[in-house]
């Protein structure tokens, strides 16, 4: 049996990592939970069956005490390296919420510490094990719709997620945010387009801006992704679509394309042979999982079996790295090559 902790116990918290570690209590449990506001620690330790003895305001002070296996990190992106860093030495596998980091120097320092203490580190690129991506990626790898040359990803809010605790509205903020809607919505596109085409970004030109609200960092990015197969992402998205939610999917191949979203038919495929569109079947997800309990399940497996993580911190690297060419090139004008890694 796996003791877990988690460190930050907001909304991610309460709707995806609690809930999911919970329900493989004959594999996992929750030992211990870490959060600045006692009054979130105490909501998730009655929702969780966390004792109070067991309940931290100071995550070092709950490394320290507890004997955790695994530890989940789900604070702003600011705190992901040194909580991760801390957790690994102190002897546990360490799940992390996206993005992995802000800056690819604390995501090196990151993969060193797990290759030093032989821990587990993965990110929660959730979205790749959701009903939705495997079809679409069945669909794109059995070959009817061809060579993936154009991946279009539109995701647009009327605005952020607003926090729960003490800073509520750290998304907002330069610091613990690292960025605006691009790091925090944006991340999921970019990864998801990589896997789509099959092939990393290798060259980035944006167009990010703050036209809409009054906060520190952009409520809008516009991203053109080189992939080094030739294949191109066209991104966008914003808090800035005040009228409500704008949500375009698209994948275009030289012999069909893919459309996918929600509704009834959630995945659908045009084939040139044919010149039809057809709806595989989609496995029904709740409305908030999007893969959540299936990446979870994996790490958990990994760690039991000593097998590979779902996501390496290598590919969580080549996400931000994308993200952070995307900043440079907004704020220079220029496309910029996408930084790898060695």
């Amino acid at each position: 049996m796996l003791r877990a902790g988690i460190i930050g116990c907001g909304g991610i918290t309460e709707r995806r990592h609690g809930p999911v570690l919970a329900s493989l209590s004959d594999h996992v449990k929750i030992e211990a939970l870490a959060d600045l506001a006692q009054e979130r620690t105490e909501l998730m330790g009655g929702k969780l069956g966390v004792a109070t003895e067991h309940l931290y305001t100071n995550w070092e002070n709950m490394l320290a005490q507890e004997e955790l296996d695994l530890v989940h990190i789900c604070t702003p992106h600011h705190l992901h390296e040194p909580q991760a860093i801390a957790a690994m030495k102190a002897g546990a596998h360490v799940f992390l919420e996206k993005p992995i980091a802000t800056s690819l120097e604390e995501v090196d320092r990151m993969i060193a510490v797990a290759e030093q203490t032989g821990r587990k580190l993965t990110v929660g690129h959730n979205q790749l094990f959701s009903s939705v991506h495997r079809v679409t990626m069945e669909q794109i790898r059995s070959g009817v719709i061809g060579e993936v040359f154009l991946v279009r990803s539109e995701g647009f809010g009327s605005s952020h997620v607003v926090g729960r605790g003490i800073n509520q509205q750290w998304r907002t903020q330069t610091k613990p945010g690292g960025g605006g809607a691009l790091i925090d919505n944006g991340y999921h596109q970019v990864y998801n387009a990589i896997d789509y085409t099959g092939s990393p970004a290798v060259r980035v030109y944006a167009r990010i801006g703050r036209h809409v609200h009054d906060i520190q960092v952009e409520d809008t990015a516009l991203v053109l992704i080189e992939h080094a197969s030739g294949a191109t992402t066209s991104l966008q998205v914003g808090w800035s679509a005040l009228a409500g939610a704008v949500g375009v999917n698209e994948i275009l191949g030289t012999k069909g394309q893919i459309r996918f979203g929600g509704g009834e038919t959630p995945v659908s495929v045009w084939r040139k042979d044919t010149g039809k569109w057809t709806q595989p079947i989609v496995e029904a997800e709740g409305p908030d999982e999007l893969g959540f309990p299936v990446v979870v399940r994996h790490f958990i497996d990994a760690i039991e079996n000593n097998g590979e993580v779902p996501v390496s911190g290598a590919e969580g690297r080549h996400i931000l790295a994308t993200v952070l060419a995307a900043y440079e090139s907004g704020r220079s004008g220029q496309s910029v090559k996408v930084d790898t890694y060695e």
